[in-house]
């Protein structure tokens, strides 16, 4: 409890700036400082087409603005969450929604869940790309998330903090488009447009592909000695360094000790390998 500050009317400012001293020492004394208000993110989608991303929390943690909704280009969209939220994003594209929200079986080519605009909690189907957030209210442990290829890839993200804040917490697009060098077993294809022939719309992890304990990392090969990747692995760790090419990588980037007040979620950065990822406008929906 923060100490009371004697009020008297002689030596009136050396008593405030006692004062003063007192409560800082007080509420440092009472240990870190938890962040008890919530967080931003600014979902922004800078694809040359709409995209309608969507989240799905861990156990124990809130849907977030009903677990998706559309974000047409050049358009961001505020998700407000808890200072403590744990989950995933991810973008799905090729979606064909009805006005209560509702599509045909399969209502989004790529990351659609249940053919539902609103995931309300549901994972999305794979292949897609994901950013895994870990947020901590408390700064000491600081917040962290990290963008994985473990199911496979469908579009490239940027994920930074505003302000940066005191770790590394900046992870950057794909330096080239996995979809374009994606190899035929790995390949989601869906019809192209009149006059055109089958186009790649996503791509499968060996995992998700082949099933396969090696690929997965699981069984004889469920530790980091064992799971050494493969050269699809190396493919996706090619294309896009900073993200996780399978479960047990070790060199990719995780955002550790990130405590801002707001995040930048960009598919599709300006550039490939953009960094710089300001979210554009944040949509009024």
């Amino acid at each position: 409890m923060a100490e009371r500050c004697p009020w008297g009317t002689s030596g009136a400012r050396r008593r405030l700036l006692s004062c003063a001293i007192m409560v800082i020492l007080s509420f440092m004394a009472a240990g870190p400082v938890v962040l008890t208000e919530g967080i931003v993110f600014h979902v922004a989608n800078r694809c040359p087409f709409p995209v309608w991303p969507a989240s799905a929390p861990n156990t124990g943690h809130p849907v977030l603005a009903g677990g998706g909704f559309l974000v047409p280009p050049g358009k961001s969209r505020r998700v407000a969450a808890p200072a403590t939220w744990n989950g995933r994003f991810w973008a799905r594209t090729g979606c064909n929604f009805t006005a209560n929200g509702m599509g045909a079986a399969a209502g989004c080519l790529t990351g659609d869940c249940e053919g539902r605009l609103a995931c309300n909690g549901s994972v999305g189907a794979p292949p897609a790309t994901l950013v895994e957030v870990s947020l901590h209210a408390d700064p000491s442990k600081g917040s962290s998330y990290d963008v994985s290829l473990v199911d496979g890839y469908n579009l490239p993200v940027a994920v930074s903090a505003k302000p940066a804040g005191t770790g590394k917490c900046a992870i950057a697009g794909c330096a080239k488009d996995v979809n374009a060098v994606c190899p035929p077993e790995l390949q989601v294809t869906a019809s192209a447009a009149a006059g055109g022939g089958p186009k790649v719309v996503a791509c499968k992890s060996a995992c998700l592909a082949f099933g396969l304990d090696a690929f997965c990392c699981r069984g004889a090969y469920a530790t980091p000695a064992a799971c050494r990747g493969s050269v699809y692995s190396r493919l996706f760790k090619d294309a896009c360094p900073a993200y996780y090419s399978y479960a047990y990588d070790t060199t990719a980037a995780t955002a550790t000790g990130c405590n801002a007040q707001e995040y930048v979620i960009t598919f599709c950065p300006s550039r490939w390998g953009d960094e710089e990822h300001d979210g554009g406008r944040d949509a009024k929906m």
